[in-house]
């Protein structure tokens, strides 16, 4: 998800509650039931088989926010409490739900939630503490998030919205010549092949465990029929990538694909 300016509109901490285990495990199967419900396999047609893609809609229902907070962390709660605004802080307990989801998902648990425990590499990298071995990524809109694991690849996954700035000049600004002069040159679709670009930067980033800190420009596409790596940084040949797009709830998405 695109964040040029960050800011996680945060506010003085509050005191947060210990969890209710009872309250827990009713939380989690109302929320396994709620995703196998409306969560949706968006993995790109040629990237079955290597990797799962999962879209989940953002709920505005109050009740479907207290079951996600239900299940986070103490750390996890404590910081959704310094959102300024209800629906950041709704936004953001679904979203870290979701990742506990996906990743029940992936190892194919039917415990707690709140037994899913995800940790991050000094990068920003989540990885289930005993499944190292497992790949995954995570992206997020207003209207849903997106998560995809792997067994077999390094992998990175990004959704993004349309926005309202000038594209050209920010393309200018964070990518390679050749892929600014495509934004420029395709016109009234400049916005569309922005984000589709932007998307699969970010997603190849994740593929290698960085962030935006380490320059979008570090990767070239091109997009054509399909989207294309023809460059990566350092020892990462264009030829061990494997890149996808597609389109889910008005936004670009991306998946990249590395062999580890």
């Amino acid at each position: 998800m695109m964040d040029l300016t960050r800011n996680d509109s945060a506010r003085g901490g509050t005191g947060v509650p210990p969890v209710n285990h009872a309250q827990d495990a009713r939380a989690t199967f109302k929320l396994h039931q709620y995703f196998s419900e409306r969560a949706r396999d968006v993995t790109p047609p040629a990237a079955r088989g290597a990797a799962c893609v999962l879209y989940a809609p953002m709920l505005s229902d109050p009740e479907a926010a207290s079951r996600c907070a239900s299940v986070l962390s103490a750390h996890e709660r404590e910081r959704s409490e310094r959102f300024v605004t209800k629906e950041l802080k709704a936004h953001f307990q679904q979203r870290r739900a979701f990742r506990r989801y996906c990743g029940a998902l992936a190892i194919g648990s039917t415990s707690s939630l709140s037994q899913i425990i995800f940790e991050e590499t000094e990068n920003g990298r989540p990885y289930l503490r005993d499944r190292s071995d497992l790949w995954f990524s995570f992206s997020s809109c207003r209207s849903g998030f997106i998560g995809a694991w792997s067994s077999k690849f390094g992998l990175g996954v990004d959704l993004e919205e349309p926005i309202d700035m000038e594209v050209a000049d920010l393309a200018q600004m964070y990518f390679t010549e050749s892929e600014s002069r495509t934004v420029r040159e395709r016109g009234p679709a400049r916005l569309r092949t922005f984000l589709q670009l932007w998307s699969l930067k970010e997603a190849a980033l994740k593929s290698i465990g960085e962030g935006l800190p380490f320059g979008l420009d570090e990767f070239e596409f091109e997009l054509d029929e399909s989207p294309r790596v023809v460059d990566a940084p350092g020892d990462y040949g264009p030829e061990r990538f494997n890149a996808h797009l597609f389109d889910q709830a008005g936004a670009c998405g991306a998946l990249v694909l590395r062999i580890l």
